[in-house]
C-alpha cells in the first residue's frame, strides 16, 4: 500500500513541467519514500542566480488537480543552507532532501551546502534541538507506554528515527539497524490512515483490531505487543546515539575531567562511570550509580549497566541503600529514565520485587492514557517536583510507586498494593508507624476522588469518612491529598478537574483542623568534651561527629570542612547548653571513599583545627517550603544539597534547639528559635538563601 502511495505521488510530481536551469527536491514522507494514501507533498524548486520566482507560480498544477496538499519553497542551494543555519530544527527539516527531476548538479550543490552547514550548527546548538525533541516527547508521550500512542511523534516513533538519522548525518553517532522497526510503524500508520479515512498519527482502540487484522496479527492486544517491541528498540537506540553524540559535542580535550560522586561512581566526562577498580562484590553498587544519575542527570552507559548486571543480589537493606533508593525516586526530570534504564538492564525488579507484574500492563480504564508501569513512573514524577509540601516526603515517594502495583490480580487493587507495599517497607526496615503510614496511603489512595464523587466535602459524612481512612494522622492526610493529585494528573487530559481539586483541597484543610497538630520533642545535645569529636557507627555505616561552641554560626567552619571532603549529613540536631553554649551531634554519609579510610578522628580534627580556608559550597536555588507551626517551630523542607543546612544556619537568628534529618533525598529541619522574631522575615530569608525567591 505504501508503494502504491509513493508511485501515485511520483506520477503526480512527474506532470511538472519545469524551468530551465533548475531542479526538483522533495524533503519529508515523499523524499524518504514513507508515503501513505493521505500524506502531503513536500517540495523544494532549486534555482540558480537571475531566475525569475514568477515562473514557479503556475507549474504545480498536475500535483492540485491529483487532489495533494503541496507544500512548495523556491530556493536556491544557498538560501537553503541559510535555512539551515538559523537553528537544528529547521535544518532538520530539509536533511531527507532528494532529488526528483532537473538539473541534479543545483539539487546536490543544495544537499552539500545543507549538511555543511546542519554540521556546524548541530554542534553550536545541540542542546536547544535537543530540547525540542525533550518538549516532543513531553507533548506526545512514549509509543511504548501509552494506551493510545501518537506513531509518529511519540518517543520511539518515526520521527525519533528521523532524530537517529541526523545523528548520523551529523557525524555524532552511528545509524542502527531499525528498519524492521520502521517497517511496523510505517506499516501500522499507512492503515491508519485507511481506516479513519483522513490524516492520523494517533492509534484509537477502534482503529488497531481492523489494522491488526489487515498485518495478520491476532488481536489488537498483539498489535500492541509488537508495537511496545518496536518503540521500545528505537529508544533504547536513541539513548545510546543521544549519549555518544552528547559525549562528542560536550568533550573539551583529549582525556576527560574525572570526578567522584559516591563510592566506586565517578562522573567521567559528562557520563556516569565506575572507579577504575570497583569493588563488584557490593551489592548495592548499582543503587549508587542509579541514584547518582538520577541526583546529576548525567547519563548510564548501557555497557556501565551490563558490568552491574554481574554484582550479587542485596540481601539486607542498609541505611545508604535506602537512602540511595529514595533518590532514585526523587527527581522529577530523571527518575523515570534511571528506573527505565535500571528495568531494562534487568536490575529494578532487585529493588521492588513486584514490578515485573505491573510492566507494559494496559489499564482497564479508559481514562488512562498510559500503561500502568508508565502512568506509575508519571505519578512519581509528579510527586518527586512537589515532596517538599509534605514532613514525610519518603513515604509519600514510596506509596507513590506502589500506589497501582496492585492492579490485575483479581482483587480491589488498592488491597493488593498495600500488601506489597509492606513487604516492601519491611525489607526496607522502616518501622512499625512508618509502614502502617505507607500501607494506609497506599490502601486509601483513591478515597478522596471517590469522596469528592459521591459526597459534599463540607458535610460530616465525607470529613469522618476521610478522618477514618487516614487513621487521624495529620501526615497521611497531607500524603493523601497530594497523592490524589499527582495520580489523576499523571492518569490523563482533564482527569484533575477545578472541582476535585476544590473538594481535595477543602477536606484535607478540614481533617487537618480537626486533628492534633504532633509536637516536637526537643532533642537531647550531650556537649563532646573537645570542641570536636569524630567516631563510627559501623552497623548504620556512618559517621558521628560532636561539636560545641559558642554561637551557632561559628560552626560554620565544620559544615564547610564536612562538604570539602566530599561527606553528606544526613541527620543531625543542636541544641543551646545551660551555660549558652551550642552543642550539636552529625551523622555522616561517607560518599567519596571506602568507611574504614575515612575513620582517621585524629587527621580529622587537625584539618578542623588547622589554619586552611574552608567555604560553604554555593546551592542551586530548590523547592523551599518553610513555615511557623502554632507552637512556634518553624520547619524547612527543601531539596537535600551539599552546603544546604549551612546555608540556613547563616539566615537564622539564635536557636534554642534545631533537629534536621534527610527524608527521601529531601531535608526537613524543624527549628525552634530564641525569643521573640519577626517570623515573616525569617521564613522570607530562609526561602531566599534556599529556594532564591
Amino acid at each position: 500500500m505504501r508503494a502504491q502511495a509513493q508511485s501515485r505521488a511520483f506520477q503526480a510530481v512527474s506532470g511538472v513541467q519545469l524551468p530551465p536551469g533548475t531542479g526538483l527536491a522533495a524533503t519529508g514522507s515523499f523524499a524518504r519514500r514513507e508515503m501513505t494514501p493521505r500524506s502531503d507533498i513536500d517540495l523544494i524548486l532549486i534555482h540558480g542566480p537571475g531566475f525569475d520566482e514568477s515562473q514557479a507560480q503556475d507549474l504545480w498544477y498536475p500535483i492540485w488537480e491529483e487532489k495533494y496538499h503541496l507544500d512548495v519553497a523556491v530556493r536556491t542551494p544557498e538560501e537553503a543552507a541559510h535555512i539551515a543555519a538559523q537553528s537544528p530544527q529547521s535544518g532538520l527539516a530539509q536533511l531527507d532532501l532528494a532529488y526528483v527531476a532537473g538539473n541534479k548538479a543545483l539539487v546536490d550543490s543544495a544537499r552539500a551546502k545543507l549538511l555543511a552547514t546542519w554540521r556546524r550548527q548541530l554542534q553550536t546548538g545541540f542542546d536547544g534541538f535537543i530540547d525540542h525533541a525533550i518538549s516532543r516527547w513531553h507533548r506526545s508521550g512514549a509509543v511504548a507506554t501509552m494506551t493510545n500512542p501518537d506513531l509518529k511523534n511519540g518517543r520511539g516513533g518515526l520521527r525519533d528515527i528521523q532524530l537517529l538519522r541526523a545523528f548520523a548525518l551529523g557525524n555524532l553517532a552511528d545509524m542502527p539497524n531499525l528498519e524492521r522497526e520502521r517497517d511496523l510503524l510505517l506499516d501500522v500508520r499507512t492503515l491508519l490512515h485507511v481506516h479513519a479515512r483522513r490524516h492520523r498519527d494517533t492509534l484509537d482502540p477502534e482503529f488497531a483490531a481492523d489494522i491488526a487484522r489487515d498485518l495478520g496479527l491476532g488481536d489488537r492486544y498483539e498489535l500492541t505487543a509488537a508495537l511496545v517491541e518496536a518503540a521500545s528498540a528505537v529508544e533504547k537506540a536513541l539513548e545510546r546515539s543521544l549519549a555518544q553524540a552528547r559525549a562528542l559535542v560536550t568533550r573539551r580535550s583529549t582525556q576527560a575531567v574525572r570526578r567522584p560522586l559516591d563510592i566506586d561512581v565517578i562522573d567521567a566526562g559528562g557520563q556516569i562511570d565506575l572507579s577504575r577498580k570497583p569493588n563488584f562484590d557490593d551489592p548495592w553498587l548499582v543503587a549508587r550509580v542509579a541514584a547518582a544519575s538520577a541526583r546529576t542527570g548525567l547519563t548510564v552507559p548501557e555497557a556501565t549497566w551490563e558490568r552491574l548486571s554481574h554484582t550479587p543480589q542485596p540481601s539486607r537493606w542498609t541505611r545508604a541503600a535506602v537512602e540511595d533508593f529514595y533518590a532514585i525516586l526523587s527527581s522529577p526530570l530523571h527518575s523515570a529514565r534511571v528506573i527505565r534504564e535500571l528495568d531494562a538492564a534487568g536490575l529494578w525488579e532487585r529493588f521492588v520485587p513486584d514490578w515485573g507484574h505491573i510492566r507494559g500492563r494496559l489499564p482497564r480504564e479508559r481514562t488512562h492514557i498510559h500503561s500502568v508501569d508508565a502512568h506509575t513512573l508519571a505519578t512519581v514524577a509528579g510527586v518527586a517536583a512537589v515532596r517538599t509540601t509534605v514532613a514525610r516526603p519518603d513515604l509519600l515517594l514510596l506509596a507513590a510507586l506502589f500506589h497501582d502495583i496492585g492492579k490485575g490480580y483479581g482483587r480491589p487493587h488498592e488491597q493488593v498494593g498495600s500488601e506489597l507495599v509492606a513487604r516492601q517497607a519491611q525489607r526496607m526496615g522502616l518501622d512499625v508507624a512508618d509502614r502502617s503510614r505507607v500501607q494506609t496511603v497506599v490502601a486509601e489512595h483513591t478515597t478522596l476522588a471517590r469522596l469528592a464523587a459521591r459526597l459534599d466535602p463540607n458535610s460530616e459524612e465525607a470529613l469522618d469518612e476521610f478522618l477514618s481512612a487516614a487513621h487521624f494522622d495529620p501526615l497521611v492526610i497531607n500524603m493523601l491529598a497530594v497523592l490524589a493529585k499527582a495520580d489523576a494528573q499523571a492518569t490523563g487530559p482533564g482527569v484533575w478537574t477545578r472541582r476535585l481539586e476544590s473538594c481535595v483541597e477543602t477536606l484535607r484543610g478540614r481533617a487537618l483542623v480537626a486533628v492534633r497538630p504532633r509536637v516536637l520533642v526537643t532533642p537531647r545535645v550531650v556537649a563532646p568534651a573537645e570542641e570536636v569529636c569524630l567516631d563510627v557507627d559501623w552497623d548504620a555505616g556512618l559517621l558521628r561527629i560532636g561539636w560545641r561552641g559558642p554561637t551557632q554560626r561559628d560552626m560554620e567552619r565544620l559544615l564547610a570542612l564536612i562538604g570539602s571532603w566530599g561527606w553528606t549529613i544526613v541527620r543531625s540536631a543542636m541544641a543551646r547548653q545551660a551555660d549558652t553554649t551550642v552543642a550539636s551531634r552529625l551523622e555522616v554519609r561517607v560518599q567519596s571513599q571506602q568507611l574504614a579510610h575515612a575513620i582517621h578522628a585524629p587527621r580529622f580534627i587537625q584539618a578542623y583545627k588547622s589554619s586552611a580556608p574552608y567555604e560553604i559550597p554555593g546551592i542551586a536555588a530548590q523547592p523551599t517550603y518553610a513555615a511557623f507551626d502554632v507552637g512556634g517551630v518553624l520547619e524547612v523542607r527543601t531539596v537535600e544539597r551539599t552546603g544546604a543546612l549551612g546555608h540556613l544556619l547563616r539566615v537564622l537568628p539564635e536557636i534554642e534547639y534545631l533537629s534536621h534529618d534527610v527524608l527521601g533525598a529531601t531535608m526537613v529541619v524543624q527549628v525552634k528559635l530564641r525569643g521573640e522574631c519577626n517570623r515573616t522575615q525569617v521564613v522570607r530569608a530562609v526561602t531566599a538563601a534556599l529556594g532564591g525567591s
